[in-house]
């Protein structure tokens, strides 16, 4: 299967998305505040979430430009702002200190502040967190519905806890789904969309490959393009790139599972093909040689032929053996005038 060119995020497109949305769920938290705070009387907080807005909306701007150290810095003098003042209006029993943990966890993930910063920040948010529930402040208000105080504590506890749960799990999936993309690009070719050298090398070199297989021996074909340098140095490599992808895509069209086909460097190729039959081997060098012969390959119409070499691969052999069969069967084909096939005796 070839690797098609997806608009993949960068980890830094995706980890500001996911902030982005965190932010956005907060703003409209803030804005649901101001009308909870001035719905009890308490108007010098409904104006204070005036500003929590204008924060939040300046750190969405700072995140679509791509300012996720600035935006994560403001917004975490925003909370650690609007906490404290709740908190000292009307005691921690509603709950609002929790926010000061969300915000220390998640201001972690950002590398661009440096790191002794940003533990100084969580560590600073989590003292204010110590001071606020050890020590007893006297308070500037009383909540007015004090029968609801437990349920809006246990709606803070839930609401400072989601952003930082979706943050988290967000990015593991991310990490998760980088390291297939790694797995993934480190075992393909990126020109060709065939399995590379390196994928090769650590999974046939396996003492037990050839062992787990029910056949008593494989093929190993190695194929070169033949006078490829000079279709390089005539045309460019531009051509030399269209002639390698051509060529892949005939190999991939010819070899089905369980059959393999590596890009074993520049324009050799190798084959390893699950059949016992020496005459079925030859039925599929033929069509690829068919299939080749009628592609115009390039605008200048370029005649590429392939010069192989084909060896067994028996179980009392290892894979570096049975690649250097094949790479001196390929030899031969080359010494003795390319485009031709020749078996390893």
């Amino acid at each position: 299967m070839r690797i098609q060119n997806h608009d993949f995020f960068s980890i830094e497109q995706k980890k500001t998305a996911i902030l982005s949305t965190v932010a956005w769920y907060c703003l409209y938290l803030h804005v649901g505040l101001l009308f909870f705070f001035a719905y009890i009387g308490a108007y010098w907080l409904s104006g204070l979430n005036i500003l929590s807005i204008a924060c939040w909306a300046v750190s969405l701007n700072c995140f679509s430009s791509g300012r996720l150290s600035c935006a994560l810095q403001l917004v975490c003098f925003e909370v650690l702002v609007h906490s404290v003042a709740v908190c000292l209006t009307f005691g921690i029993e509603l709950g609002f200190h929790y926010y000061l943990w969300a915000v220390a966890c998640i201001l972690l993930v950002e590398q661009s502040i440096p790191l002794l910063r940003s533990i100084t920040f969580a560590v600073t948010m989590m003292l204010v967190f110590g001071v606020l529930v050890t020590i007893k402040f006297p308070l500037l208000d009383t909540f007015p519905y004090p029968n609801f105080v437990p349920y809006i504590h246990f709606s803070n506890v839930m609401i400072s806890g989601l952003p930082m749960i979706y943050a988290l799990a967000s990015l593991r999936e991310m990490s998760i789904q980088s390291r297939e993309e790694l797995t993934l690009l480190a075992s393909k070719d990126a020109l060709t969309g065939l399995h590379n050298r390196r994928f090769a090398q650590k999974h046939l070199n396996s003492s037990n490959w050839l062992e787990s297989s029910e056949r008593e021996f494989v093929f190993v074909i190695m194929a070169d393009i033949d006078h490829f340098k000079k279709i390089n140095d005539s045309y460019g490599h531009e051509r030399g790139d269209d002639v390698l992808r051509i060529v892949s895509s005939i190999f991939l069209d010819c070899f089905e599972h369980p059959n393999l086909v590596i890009r074993w460097g520049g324009e050799e190729f190798l084959f390893i093909v699950h059949e016992e039959d020496k005459h079925t081997v030859q039925r599929f060098i033929d069509l690829i040689t068919s299939l080749l012969g009628q592609h115009k390959v390039s605008r200048e119409r370029l005649k590429v032929t392939l010069s192989f070499g084909v060896t067994k691969w028996q179980k009392d052999m290892n894979f570096e053996e049975a690649v250097s069969q094949a790479d001196q069967a390929l030899y031969e084909s080359k010494r003795a005038g390319r485009d031709r096939v020749t078996y390893f005796d």
